[in-house]
């Protein structure tokens, strides 16, 4: 179970924004994200993930989007 606080506070989502939509289909991993040099020598946190996962929770995945080649694939084994 994730708690909220483990996620930091997430605000009212509306829409999948352009920023959204790239941390999806990235897998939320902030490698390589636009926003990861911001926060990189910040005491703040990155809140994506928990939009993110906000967003799939209330208006589900993002329409017409593919996650990027290697994210999010199930190991075959």
């Amino acid at each position: 179970m994730i708690r909220s606080r483990d996620l930091g506070k997430v605000a009212s989502v509306r829409r999948w924004t352009k920023a959204a939509i790239d941390c999806y289909q990235r897998g939320c991993v902030c490698e390589s994200c636009f926003y990861s040099e911001f926060f990189q020598n910040s005491p703040q946190r990155c809140q994506m993930k928990a939009t993110v996962l906000e967003l799939v929770r209330v208006l589900g995945i993002p329409q017409n989007v593919e996650p990027l080649p290697g994210v999010m694939e199930e190991e075959v084994v």
